[in-house]
């Protein structure tokens, strides 16, 4: 297989929208502005509809590995795609949109939901096979989303934008914050959540996201992601900042980061936990985040950044990233 990548400018890009220097209107056209750095040439939802994975060229954002095994990856242009055979062939999937996408939450084999710009929200029921607008009833750009079950489920995104539904998205509620801050992702458990978002926010909800608290901060850097498993859960972001929970978020501590690269992926099972980002950065914990080493890459690797991470077991899983390109870890070994 081949390893997800691309460019190293993306850390300086979210530094900015964390300072806020500019005013409003940059921090919100997108939060993977990098594409207008690197150059890199969009491709278009009319293209064969099967590819190799050498053809898959598009920068993945959001991606899940379905209970089955499937892949699915999202990204530029409203393009969805989606491998049964480990990433080596892709099969190109009709959105019904053009918006870049985000963020992708599956509470089964068939039940999927992706978030993307001005507040795009599609939904499957067939594994990823075909999609279905939902009307969000917002125009925020929806950088997370999460699903506990096929019911219950939440969006986060810019202007503290949050909706949250009950029953699959058929309706989403408005829920948004007060406060004027990018949330950047979200994670739903059983019955509430946990969203992560600029300087070290992290709010916690125990109504399945109809009402949030906002948990005092233990860091200052933006938070890019969050990860749960049996009430143990972890975040990380700028900077390479690590913070970790044992009680379902509600209460937090710092965790030693062995390196400054930005992390934009994180996925946790029982204690053994990956983190994802900038340059090629891979982090691996065995204590459910409390300690984490980083993990040898090959030289070439790290001129570029990885999105994303999905553990199918303790020891092994899957990721992708820009330019379509998609990796595998097993056993703290890296393929592609």
């Amino acid at each position: 297989m081949k390893i997800a990548a691309g460019s190293a400018s993306h850390t300086s890009l979210k530094a900015a929208r964390q300072k806020r220097w500019f005013n409003k209107i940059p921090l919100l056209v997108s939060i993977f502005l990098l594409l207008v750095f690197t150059g890199l040439p969009a491709e278009t939802a009319e293209k064969s509809q099967n590819i190799s994975a050498k053809e898959l060229k598009d920068n993945i954002f959001a991606f899940a590995v379905l209970p089955n095994g499937d892949l699915v990856g999202a990204g530029e242009n409203g393009n969805i795609f989606r491998s049964v055979d480990s990433g080596k062939t892709w099969s190109r999937a009709k959105s019904n949109t053009t918006e870049r996408l985000f963020s992708m939450s599956f509470s089964d084999s068939q039940n999927g939901w992706v978030s993307g710009r001005v507040g795009t929200i599609l939904s499957t029921k067939d594994g990823g096979r075909t999609w279905t607008k939902q009307k969000s009833g917002i125009d925020k750009h929806l950088f997370g989303i999460s699903f506990s079950d096929p019911l219950h489920g939440c969006a986060v995104g810019d202007w503290g934008a949050i909706v949250v539904t009950e029953d699959g998205g058929q309706t989403w509620k408005d829920v948004r914050l007060t406060e004027d801050i990018v949330l950047y992702a979200v994670r739903m458990t059983k019955n509430g959540g946990v969203i992560v978002g600029e300087y070290g926010s992290v709010f916690k909800s125990n109504d399945y996201g109809n009402t949030w608290k906002k948990i005092d901060p233990i860091v200052q850097q933006s938070l890019f992601c969050v990860s749960e498993s049996n009430g143990k859960m972890v975040a990380a972001g700028l900077e390479g900042v690590l913070i970790y929970s044992a009680d379902n978020g509600a209460s937090w501590s710092q965790a030693a980061s062995p390196q400054k690269s930005a992390l934009y992926g994180i996925d946790l099972s029982g204690d053994i936990g990956y983190a994802v980002g900038d340059r090629g950065t891979v982090l691996f914990t065995k204590d459910a985040g409390k300690t984490w080493e980083q993990m040898m890459v090959p030289l070439q690797i790290e001129l570029f950044w990885l999105s994303n991470i999905h553990l199918t077991s303790a020891v092994s899983g899957f990721g992708a990233g820009s330019r379509g390109l998609t990796f595998q870890l097993s056993d703290s070994a890296i393929s592609w």
